[in-house]
């Protein structure tokens, strides 16, 4: 058996087939030996290297048709944006091209054309292709982050989203597709984020501009406001892990809302608890401020579809949503 220094360099670097190795005289049973993975038959990986999307995406490569982009969770994961891991390696087919069979490979065919483009030399889909196509596997909530990290990321914009949405042919999911896309905003800068816009949406409070700067009368920057009503001078500050782990960032939050607060704003800072056990609270908060700077849009009464979504003490609910497209 070989020593691992006598293996060729190109077995060790990245995934390959056993044909290939075997060419170079390599035997089945190196092959099988604790030095690789087989992520797929007939495939290869060193098992030296991560398991990372990226990597598992090459090994596909090998045993699927030039035809098939990267698509679903992959593609979006290829763009490094929030969305689970389900384990496969999903690719799209334009029809009629044969799906191969592969374990641990979700081949999906489309009909209806596929425009594809290259992500760190990948072929994965069109990010609107991609939002629209896991409106099918995913929540409101879920879908929402989606898009919002797609707009935030640069892949594409909340218009790009609604003209694919409304112009894509009918498939599971697409109601929801249209209508989460026009709920996406740019400049949000984390799901928590996202889930708060959303929680107060749903309740019918007012929807927040998120990631807007603020400046004093002199025109000097202030602080950039994780979700805010300009007119009524509030402001939503989201206190992540960074807050905890970075002092540097967590001194530099605590002078800026000092500034805000002698502006006149006024700044509800939340965490993730609030979101997850004290959504009603939360709510009540915000309710609150805006009923004291006398938004003209406060309902006295909240509208409680917001608790199918953000039920408290318990993971996000699929239940379904009815939406306001107008938004």
């Amino acid at each position: 058996m070989p020593a691992p220094s006598d293996l060729p360099s190109e077995l060790l670097s990245g995934p390959f087939t056993v044909s290939y190795a075997e060419s170079l005289g390599i035997s089945r049973t190196v092959l099988r030996g604790r030095r690789f993975r087989r992520p797929f038959r007939g495939v290869r990986v060193p098992a030296h290297l991560p398991d990372t999307v990226a990597l598992r995406a090459d090994a596909a490569r090998l045993v699927l048709p030039a035809q098939a982009a990267f698509s679903h969770f992959t593609a979006a994961l290829l763009r490094d944006v929030p969305v689970r891991d389900d384990g496969m390696v999903h690719v799209t087919v334009p029809a009629p091209t044969s799906r191969p069979r592969v374990h641990g490979i979700v081949c999906h065919a489309t009909s209806d054309g596929e425009a594809v483009t290259l992500v760190e030399g990948r072929a994965v889909v069109m990010p609107e292709r991609n939002f629209t196509e896991l409106a099918a596997h995913l929540s409101l909530v879920d879908l929402l982050i989606l898009g919002d990290a797609l707009v935030r990321h640069g892949w594409t914009s909340r218009e790009a989203l609604i003209r694919s949405a409304d112009a894509s042919p009918r498939r599971p999911g697409l109601r929801l597709a249209r209508a989460t896309a026009r709920l996406v905003r740019p400049r949000v800068d984390s799901p928590m984020e996202t889930r708060t816009r959303l929680l107060l949406l749903l309740a019918g409070l007012p929807c927040p501009e998120p990631g807007w700067e603020i400046h004093d009368e002199f025109g000097q920057w202030v602080a950039t406001a994780d979700l805010q009503y300009p007119e009524q001078k509030i402001a939503l500050e989201y206190d992540g892990d960074l807050h905890r782990t970075l002092k540097r960032k967590w001194r530099n939050d605590v002078r800026a809302r000092e500034e805000l607060r002698d502006l006149g704003w006024i700044v509800i800072v939340l965490t993730a608890d609030d979101i997850t056990a004290r959504p009603e609270e939360l709510l009540w908060r915000v309710q609150k401020a805006l009923l004291d700077r006398d938004h003209p849009d406060v309902p006295q009464v909240l509208n409680p579809q917001w608790q199918a979504l953000f039920p408290p003490n318990r993971s996000y609910s699929e239940a379904p949503i009815m939406i306001d497209t107008t938004l």
